[in-house]
């Protein structure tokens, strides 16, 4: 069949007419901007169909719409409370999906076709269960991010400054619909070549099957030739962008993003049963984990944000190469930040607590988010390479409190003498800035040593418990040799202080004797290869 337009963008006439009365409406913006990025990645502008009339009521104009639907490769609704109101505008989503199939591809293929713009929410629960059955498990593309309760539409004008969101989702919208018509039409002709279907659930490869001669595997969207997948996971409406940001730096790389559906929440059974499809597929899993509870199944109470990190836990303790990201945003928590939902704060609390082997608990930026997702997805020999070309020294993370500074200064004197790269945390108190500071040593230093003068036992066990938590903060490897200094100013409770926490104890509450650190000593350098 011919194609004769590459995309048809549907639309209710409301959602143009602007309100302040200007000659371009959101949607006129739209068919003017969307085409000139598509080209600056295939090289050529794409055939747009739009329906510019205002007025609709008889046959003709009926067909001449399912005329350039059935004509059209690609479908672009723009989805608001009006689009689903409207009586045409799910006419052409089922004239689309009705509509013959480029030659080639299976009946499967035809929602990987579909890409869902959603300009504004539906807001009231009736209108969300008429979006029509074709889109609802489509994510699609915001332009809108939820503010409180409210919805803030991300802004297309450019008079007074751009609007970063906006043109961030119309670069991803642009990216994701030039790789689907290179796909559909390698060489930029009209008409499409047959090629590999193109499906939007695709199962895991089995090793042991090759596919038959003359055929080839199929692709996906966003993944096609990707050497790596990554579960990035659904989350809040308020971590949209944050979401859109992992996902776009990802596929910019070249690794697939999954899932590309929505996910079920009818029955929790069948929401478990699309994680675990995806997730069989990817090498690791991210969770942004924020202020709200998000939405649950229909017949359950947990959170599909607490179900979808639950059940990459499950992978991890079967499949100890599968690692998992688990990240906070700064200040949550906190007033800046508050979490108002009961469950919600059970929740984060609990994660801050049992976070296992091959998971990290991240609270940092975005940008530093993004970065470690990639480190994670490096091939470990290059990891190794490049952290030997970097590595001069092993590095002692010396804890103690401000008050402490002049008894742990000989310690710290000695560690020097002996070759050792001594970094300091005087615990003055919790700020962001402090704690990102701590964890970031937790995590990349090579031993450990705690000294106990004038804090409490509480302060030591707390301590103690932060060296666990450093594999949650991203720390790849054990610690070479961790310690507990219990010394000066002399007190009767700390002489009895023991603990099998750590493997090293150290008492001593007169002058500092290098002699008490041997053992430690040693094991650092034994972990390095070196002499001891």
């Amino acid at each position: 069949m011919n194609f004769e337009y590459d995309i048809f963008i549907s639309y209710g006439h409301l959602d143009d007419e602007d309100p302040a009365g200007e000659e371009k409406g959101w949607v006129d913006l739209l068919t003017e901007r969307l085409p000139v990025l598509i080209a600056s990645d295939l090289g050529y502008k794409p055939k747009i169909w739009r329906d510019e009339q205002s007025l609709r009521g008889n046959a003709r104009l009926r067909g001449a719409l399912e005329e350039a639907v059935s004509k059209s490769l690609l479908f672009v609704p723009v989805i608001s409370p009006r689009y689903v109101r409207s009586d045409w505008c799910p006419m052409e989503l089922e004239a689309f999906c009705c509509s013959p199939l480029p030659e080639g591809l299976s009946a499967d293929s035809t929602l990987s076709r579909i890409f869902k713009v959603i300009k504004k929410p539906l807001l009231l629960s009736q209108l969300s269960k008429k979006e029509p059955e074709h889109l609802r498990d489509l994510i699609g593309y915001s332009f809108y991010k939820m503010e409180g309760d409210m919805p803030t539409e991300f802004s297309p004008d450019v008079v007074a400054g751009k609007d970063q969101r906006y043109w961030g989702a119309l670069s991803r919208l642009a990216w994701d619909i030039a790789r689907m018509l290179s796909t559909l039409k390698p060489e930029g002709e009209m008409m499409p070549r047959a090629v590999a279907p193109i499906t939007v659930n695709v199962p895991a490869p089995d090793p042991t099957r090759n596919p038959p001669a003359g055929t080839t595997e199929p692709v996906e969207r966003n993944g096609a030739g990707a050497s790596k997948f990554v579960y990035l996971a659904e989350t809040t409406g308020d971590l949209t962008s944050e979401r859109d940001l992992v996902s776009d730096e990802l596929r910019q790389r070249g690794f697939g993003v999954l899932p590309e559906q929505k996910l079920p929440l009818d029955e929790r059974r069948r929401t478990e049963e699309a994680v675990r499809e995806a997730m069989a597929r990817c090498a690791l899993s991210v969770h942004l984990v924020g202020a709200r509870y998000g939405s649950t199944p229909e017949d359950d109470a947990s959170s599909v944000i607490r179900i979808q990190e639950e059940l990459a836990a499950e992978r991890g303790a079967k499949d100890s190469a599968f690692q998992r990201l688990i990240w906070l945003p700064p200040g949550l928590a906190t007033p800046a930040l508050e979490i108002t939902d009961a469950r919600q704060k059970s929740y984060v609390e609990e994660l801050q607590t049992r976070v296992t082997a091959g998971a990290e608990l991240l609270q940092m930026n975005i940008q530093d988010l993004k970065t470690r997702v990639v480190e994670k997805l490096t091939p470990p020999a290059d990891v190794r390479s490049r952290d030997k070309r970097r590595a001069k020294a092993k590095r002692v993370y010396l804890i103690c409190e401000n008050r402490d500074r002049s008894f742990v200064l000989p310690i710290r004197n000695y560690l020097f003498k002996e070759k050792f790269e001594v970094i300091t945390w005087l615990d003055e108190g919790a700020s962001e800035k402090l704690m990102d500071y701590h964890r970031k040593n937790l995590k990349e230093c090579d031993a450990a040593l705690i000294y106990f003068g004038n804090g409490d036992e509480p302060w030591v066990r707390k301590n103690i418990e932060d060296l666990e938590k450093a594999y949650g903060y991203g720390r790849d490897d054990d610690w070479s040799a961790s310690a507990v200094y219990v010394g000066q100013p002399p007190d009767d409770w700390k002489e009895g202080f023991y603990t099998n926490d750590v493997p090293y104890l150290i008492h001593n509450f007169k002058e500092f004797n290098p002699e008490d650190l041997r053992e430690f000593v040693s094991a650092v350098r034994a972990a390095e290869g070196g002499q001891s």
